[in-house]
């Protein structure tokens, strides 16, 4: 029995409220502890953080990268006049040169490029060159548009490379070679990167906004500088422990875990401003500062626990969920919202006890606007529930019928503005060439050199006819055309070649 009253949490509470020092004291020990490897915190965005690891596509994705390597490319969309134009025309082939030479990239796939391999001897004119090119629909806004005035140059990544030296090295090479000439790079990396940064900028931005916000709500609440500060206090000691794990643990910022800061500075706000309400109304009627915090804290510890522990409980449920960014979430989530009722429980009295009372702001005879407020909802619940019932009806029916109309949106450049330059590419590429988002058919035989049977590869393209149907589907390219390619040089580039040979 003396066991258990000494773990009860009344005894816990004494002892925290007659040694102050000593828990603030360790409360900043174990803040410098988290704070030590803060530096540390990285940020890693990327479409990647939402792919789900046993699933049997992720599977097939893996296999498919061992087979043909890399699926990341970056296009170096080119505009100018006429592409053929043969200053333009030196310029994109130095373009795919340089491209070429960048550590990471495997190889260049360009208009240059082809007409070396089909132009051995260097024999043609760029007039010849087009009017060869012409006819060949895989060349066809894929490396040339329509009007000859846009090309690309596909840089193919290899698998792991780096991919912000590489953007980087892209950027250099745009700025030297940007005169006369309209370019930009665009592509899944470009996107992952966009996203990092941004990112990055709202977690520097966001919270501080937050807390200013609130800071500006709880003064005028208020209008005493320790009930501005310790709430403030007791947040940012949540959030420094918080991102002191994820930096401990290695774990980087993403744009789920984004989300952590923001939901803890609200959150926490909420229960110190409980916790504090509570507090300041004591502080007449009790005959010391102990004796108020004692209080306050008897009474709503129960009370704040149960919901810090609902919330963890109704976060924590989306440990189960496959997707690791948002077991990232649910962990920090959880570990920030137990930090800080530790903290509620430790520092916030230990301050209290310490810090002058807080004192009481005259009223004035006027009624206040929350005053207000609350009388007149008070007056709806209890003279109007005629009208308020079916008002309230109505409006969870509109709501219920607007759930089943939800969409499911996952495409990255939905996170963007319309103003961003990510947004902007991605939009203006597809107006002349085709998108820079590719997917992956990957097609198995039964038997070896199965795709050597022309009634098989015959297959693969009535099965591109039919992906060309699909809706928001620019191009296909496969094996097909590459056939079709060989047999339309083999045969002098006659035009009746281009075709699959029989």
């Amino acid at each position: 029995m003396e066991l258990l009253k000494r773990l009860s949490f009344r005894a816990i509470l004494e002892r925290v409220l007659d040694r102050p020092v000593m828990v603030l004291l360790a409360v900043v020990g174990v803040s410098i502890f988290f704070a030590w490897r803060l530096p540390d915190l990285s940020f890693r965005t990327s479409i990647y953080d939402l792919v789900i690891q046993d699933l049997p596509e992720t599977s097939r994705y893996e296999e498919f990268k061992k087979i043909f390597g890399s699926d990341e490319i970056i296009q170096v969309v080119i505009k100018a006049k006429n592409i053929y134009d043969p200053v333009t025309f030196a310029k994109v082939e130095q373009l795919a040169l340089e491209a070429s030479q960048i550590q990471g990239i495997k190889r260049v796939i360009s208009l240059p490029g082809i007409r070396k391999s089909v132009d051995i001897g260097g024999k043609w004119t760029l007039a010849e060159f087009a009017d060869i090119v012409g006819p060949v629909a895989l060349f066809q806004r894929n490396l040339i548009s329509k009007d000859r005035r846009t090309t690309v140059l596909n840089l193919i990544l290899e698998d792991g490379a780096d991919k912000d030296a590489i953007i980087a090295a892209v950027d250099r090479m745009i700025a030297r070679e940007s005169d006369g000439l309209s370019l930009y790079q665009i592509g899944m990396p470009l996107v992952s990167q966009a996203l990092a940064l941004f990112t990055e900028k709202d977690f520097f931005f966001l919270p501080p906004i937050t807390f200013l916000l609130i800071a500006v709500v709880l003064f005028l609440l208020f209008r005493c500088l320790l009930c501005l500060l310790l709430p403030l206090t007791c947040v940012l000691l949540t959030l420094l422990w918080t991102f002191g794990l994820m930096a401990w643990t290695g774990t980087a910022m993403s744009m789920l875990t984004m989300i952590v800061p923001v939901f803890l500075i609200a959150v926490g706000t909420a229960y110190c401003l409980h916790l504090m309400s509570d507090y300041v109304g004591r502080t007449d009627q009790s005959s010391s500062r102990r004796e108020a915090v004692f209080g306050t804290l008897s009474t709503l510890s129960l009370p704040t626990a149960l919901a810090v522990l609902t919330t963890a409980i109704g976060i924590g449920s989306l440990l189960v969920n496959r997707i690791i960014a948002i077991r990232e979430f649910a962990v920090f989530s959880c570990f920030g919202i137990l930090s800080l009722l530790v903290i509620l429980l430790t520092f916030f009295p230990s301050v209290l006890v310490l810090a002058p009372t807080p004192r009481k702001k005259r009223t004035s005879g006027r009624r206040r606007l929350s005053t207000a407020f609350i009388e007149l909802v008070i007056r709806l619940n209890l003279k109007h529930q005629r009208v308020v019932l079916p008002v309230l009806g109505i409006l969870a029916l509109i709501c219920g019928i607007g759930v089943f109309r939800l969409h499911i949106q996952t495409n990255p450049i939905g996170y963007f503005k319309e103003s961003t330059p990510v947004s902007r590419h991605f939009h203006d590429i597809y107006r002349d060439m085709s998108g820079s988002f590719p997917i992956n058919v990957f097609m198995n035989g039964v038997t070896d050199d199965f795709f050597e049977d022309p009634e098989h590869v015959a297959d693969i393209a009535r099965f591109q006819r039919f992906a060309e149907t699909l809706p928001e589907v620019d191009k296909t390219i496969s094996f097909a055309d590459y056939l079709m390619l060989v047999n339309y040089v083999l045969n002098r580039f006659n035009p009746e070649y281009y075709a699959l040979p029989k």
